[in-house]
């Protein structure tokens, strides 16, 4: 088989840059990517052409059509190249002398960057400023001929490029030809001292005469033939011109593997490898002599050509290889039948000997008896061997009939062996039919008669036959057996075929994602960049906004193509996402989060002020979630074959999205969650103090079992008495909606007015100068605004300070007193005992301790606060909506209102944009909303599963599915932890074999990536 050719040459790379030349010098970069570590995309904005250049170190450059695989973290020699060549025209592209180097410039003028590509030896892209120094490159290296540096602040030396030559004279070629070895290649002379490439030297050795192997001094005269070699050479000249000039086509030499009948009968319908294979195998701008006779195709550009072999390339590979195990498997199988076959021909042949022979016995009985007589005579009168031996000679000289048929004499085991044939069969039959009636060598048994030796012979006959059919029987088992393993092998072959090959990733992949269990689409971003990216683009109409109310924390969108109300668990389980992929993860301690309409997050500055790159304004009012503990979890979607409705019809209710909130359900899970055993996965134990564990929160404090309540008071009492022990408790309000407030064990906090939690929510109110030169005269101090506060709060109802007192006294009874406690209240009651309730709140005013909604409410518009506004996101007011089927949309403010209001946050991120097409964008986001119906996290046996997708995502949405484990904040690395977990499901005793083939196939990165800091592993019970 020849070998394939994988790299340019100079031929190839001239018709190359000629199409490049053509297609994108004027045209601006867009912006650039990277395939590996060696493959480089460069994608040209063009109104009408959106095309892309991919450069492949040591090996091509050409424009592609295909969608290859894009790394989802740009490298830093990417970003190098983003920094220098982004929004920048390509000038010229240019061929450095006859080397294979091309030198792209850029820009112009001082402004203007060269990067020059190496496709020889190990190849190497060097990115160089307008006076060729090095600026960055893919590899550093020393020239040994030359001494030269190819390092960051060298100048790359474009004048030591190998300048083209004429061609060489043909006393020149003479010479050279002279020299060298007797029976040399002619070719391998030559090529290095031509720029044509191999190809064309067989092509001028073709035309003038030789064989493409031919050798000097064998097939090749110097003095007679190298003149008709030279003028061919001459003619080869023009290719060089032709391809400057890109007036050229493309052509792929391909050959052709068919598959056999026994592949086509044991494989299935839905076998990976087709019929007929198509293996390609050179690409050349023109069509050489030597491939005319081959299989080719012509394609309209050397680009298009090149595009197109080593974009199947890879794929044909691995559909090679697939047929080779497939014919392998089958071969084994015509094995066991052939063998099965030749040991039944043996058998059959072995019966049809031994009833020959039974039969010439029987018709040459006379003549047997007599030599067996003769023999057992000789022995008896105690003749030696070699003395009966002599008298058989003897009686043969004498023509003696009984002597002529014994041809052998086996004293060893009492056996004579006699030459007999059908004595009714003449010397012209025998002629005739040499195999039937030819003369048969008999052994005779000297211990038993010619009649006994016969039936000896049918006796075998029996034997062989009964083996025969318990060969017959053993065969069909084994053949069976052999056709099932075949099967199986070749299943297999097809399936680690489709794993094999790349599947194109989803566009969320790149990602933090998961599927909520209402089946809404959840995405977050890694880093400020896509959360700049994941908001600009993603975020449409009728979409939700998350965000835990952290700095840096990540963005997270509701993606809702449907535009129906969003329910509430996925809003939770959102929020679960944005606390994890947080700083609360590695503090160990939940973080608020809120959720707000797609329309409320803007990029547009209040007046006055600006927005740093990547920086966003949320305006209006933030819904607050009920903070939930930081259970994550890892989790196996997979995704089945699309055709197949049955399938889809099968996993339709997977996650069947919920309209109301089934709190029976709610408390059933939390239960399960409070009771299930925990079983640590990861080696390394997670060490933490008491005090760093995470207040408990709950939406409902009823739902909570006592024996669950004990642990969290019993774990609190064991705490510093310096943290306060406090809890959050959500209350419904007789509006409907939920209202927060706080407890704690403190004395000196237990006791403080409910104004004192308000002004911890909204900070201290600064006194002006007529309020501190009333305090000092101790006149009365007078402000509107806390007349019109203490207005509100003496109108609120009777329910909620009933409902306030009786929570608060129902928190002080449950929880008991720590050490120190009762002595300290006991010392507070004794210095306070002379105030009363009106006293103490006047005492709490005069210090500022409580403050103003309507106070902050007022000044909000004012440009004096804004910039005190814009960091409520570090401290927000905790409003939770209520949890219920119909979220309440708020309304949009007017322009005029939005300028007015004075509730402006930021969210910073950093700006990274990427041009992209919107139609394709909207596109792939629609078929990725069709393929979500076939993914399942519940593979059962029939499901006709293709590939298996990781997601990590909060731990309530992973209850139903198969392969899952529990993530919580802790200290084992994302390596070891992502090693552990595979190796768990590998163990799975209700994997299937399918299933364990696609969990081989995960990579760790592509789990580890996903992971929200150091995690430690643990699984329910009922999974163990």
């Amino acid at each position: 088989m020849p070998a394939k050719k994988v790299r340019f040459t100079t031929l190839d790379l001239k018709a190359g840059i000629a199409t490049i030349r053509k297609r994108f010098i004027g045209v601006r970069v867009a912006n650039i990517y990277d395939v590996d570590n060696k493959t480089y995309l460069i994608k040209f904005s063009k109104p009408d052409d959106k095309g892309v250049l991919l450069i492949e170190s040591a090996t091509r450059i050409h424009t592609t059509e295909f969608d290859w695989p894009k790394g989802l973290i740009p490298s830093g020699f990417s970003m190098k190249l983003r920094k220098h060549l982004k929004s920048r025209r390509l000038e010229s592209i240019e061929q450095l002398g006859i080397d294979r180097i091309v030198d792209m410039q850029f820009g112009s003028g001082e402004a203007a960057y060269h990067l020059i590509v190496e496709l020889y030896d190990r190849g190497n892209i060097i990115l160089t400023d307008y006076k060729y120094m090095i600026l960055t490159l893919l590899r550093k290296r020393l020239d040994q001929s030359t001494d030269e540096k190819f390092a960051v602040n060298e100048t790359y030396a474009i004048e030591n490029v190998r300048q083209q030559e004429d061609l060489l004279s043909i006393e020149k070629l003479s010479e050279i030809l002279k020299n060298s070895q007797a029976n040399e290649s002619i070719k391998k002379i030559l090529n290095p001292l031509l720029p044509f490439g191999s190809a064309v030297v067989d092509e001028c050795l073709l035309k003038a005469g030789f064989n493409e192997n031919c050798l000097l001094g064998k097939n090749f005269d110097v003095n007679n033939d190298v003149e008709k070699l030279h003028n061919e050479l001459k003619l080869a000249m023009n290719y060089l011109h032709k391809a400057d000039s890109g007036d050229c086509k493309g052509y792929i030499i391909y050959r052709k593997e068919k598959k056999t009948s026994n592949i086509s009968s044991v494989t299935t319908a839905a076998s990976v490898v087709p019929n007929e294979l198509l293996n390609y195998e050179e690409f050349h701008p023109f069509l050489f002599k030597q491939f005319e006779n081959k299989a080719y195709l012509e394609l309209e550009t050397f680009d298009r050509a090149v595009d197109e072999f080593f974009s199947k390339i890879e794929s044909q590979r691995v559909d090679s290889q697939i047929l080779h195990k497939e014919k392998e498997a089958l071969k084994k199988l015509d094995n066991v039948k052939q063998d099965q076959l030749k040991r039944l021909q043996e058998l059959k042949s072995i019966q049809d000997e031994d009833v020959r022979k039974a039969r010439l016995i029987i018709m040459n009985s006379d003549l047997v008896t007599k030599a067996i007589l003769a023999i057992n005579t000789a022995v008896a009168n105690q003749y030696s061997w070699t003395e009966i031996k002599e008298f058989v000679d003897d009686a043969k000289q004498q023509n003696d009939q009984v002597a002529k048929i014994i041809k052998d004499i086996k004293f060893e085991i009492n056996h004579i062996t006699l030459l007999l044939k059908c004595p009714s069969a003449d010397d012209d039959e025998e002629d005739e039919n040499e195999n039937e009636f030819a003369p048969v060598k008999i052994d005779i048994d000297l211990s038993l008669s010619a009649y006994a030796n016969a039936e000896k012979y049918y006796d075998h006959k029996k034997q062989s036959s009964n083996k025969e059919i318990r060969t017959i029987e053993a065969g069909e088992k084994a053949i069976k057996s052999a056709h099932r393993k075949t099967k199986e092998l070749l299943k297999e072959v097809q399936r680690v075929a489709t794993i094999t090959k790349a599947r194109k990733l989803f566009w969320f992949e790149k990602f933090f994602w998961f599927i909520s269990s209402d089946n809404y689409l959840v995405v977050g971003g890694r880093d400020s960049q896509q959360n700049e990216l994941l908001v600009k683009r993603y975020l449409k109409q009728g979409d939700l906004y998350v965000h835990a109310d952290l700095h840096g924390a990540s963005s997270i969108i509701i993606k809702n193509p449907t535009d129906n109300d969003v329910p509430p668990r996925t809003l939770q389980e959102a929020g679960v996402m944005a606390s994890c992929y947080s700083a609360a993860w590695e503090a160990k301690v939940p973080a608020p989060a809120y959720w707000v309409k797609h329309d409320q997050v803007s990029k547009t500055a209040p007046s006055g002020e600006y927005l740093t790159s990547g920086a966003f304004m949320i305006r209006g009012k933030r819904n607050y979630l009920p903070s939930g503990v930081l259970h994550y979890g890892l989790a196996l979607l997979f995704k089945f074959d699309e055709s197949d409705e049955a399938a889809i019809e099968r996993h339709k209710e997977d996650r069947k999205p919920k309209t109301t909130v089934d709190e029976k359900d709610d408390k059933l899970s939390l239960v399960e969650n409070v009771d299930e055993q925990q079983i640590e996965v990861s080696d390394e134990e997670e060490s933490q103090d008491d005090s760093e564990k995470p207040v408990q929160q709950s939406t409902d404090i009823s739902e909570i079992p006592s024996s669950h309540t004990k642990e969290t008071i019993s774990s609190s009492e064991e705490s510093d008495n310096e943290y306060p022990d406090t809890q959050i408790v959500y209350q419904h309000t007789t509006a409907g909606e939920f209202r927060l407030s706080t407890t704690s064990t403190s004395p000196r906090v237990s006791e403080s007015s409910t104004t004192e939690s308000k002004q911890q929510q909204h900070g201290h109110r600064y006194l002006t100068k007529q309020e501190r030169k009333a305090l000092k005269t101790g006149r009365e101090i007078v402000n509107e605004e806390k007349q019109q506060e203490e207005e509100e709060e003496e109108n609120a109802t009777d329910e909620q300070k009933s409902l306030d007192s009786e929570s608060i006294q129902q928190q002080n009874q449950q929880l008991p007193l720590k050490r120190g406690q009762r002595s300290r209240m006991k010392k507070m009651k004794e210095k306070y005992a002379d105030q009363d309730d009106e006293d103490r709140e006047i005492r709490m005013k005069l210090l500022c301790s409580a403050g103003s909604n309507e106070q902050h409410n007022r000044k909000g518009g004012s440009k004096k606060n804004k910039k005190k506004q814009q960091t409520i996101v570090q401290k927000p007011n905790h409003q939770v909506p209520p949890l219920s089927t119909n979220i309440p949309k708020p309304k949009p403010l007017p322009p005029r209102q939005l300028k007015e209001s004075g509730g402006d946050t930021g969210v910073i991120v950093e700006e990274v944009i990427d041009d992209e097409d919107e139609q394709e964008k909207n596109k792939a986001e629609t078929d990725d909303y069709r393929l979500l119906s076939t993914i399942t996290g519940q593979p059962v046996t029939d499901d006709p599963l293709i590939y298996v997708i990781p997601v990590c995502a909060p731990w309530s949405t992973l209850q139903s599915y198969k392969y899952k484990i529990k993530l919580s904040p802790g200290t084992g690395k994302k390596g070891k932890s992502v090693q552990t977990v595979l190796k768990y499901f590998m163990y799975d005793k209700t994997a299937t074999n399918l299933e364990k083939d696609l969990i081989k196939s995960i990579k760790d990165q592509d789990i580890s990536r996903n992971l929200p800091g150091k995690v430690k592993l643990s699984l329910p019970a009922s999974l163990k």
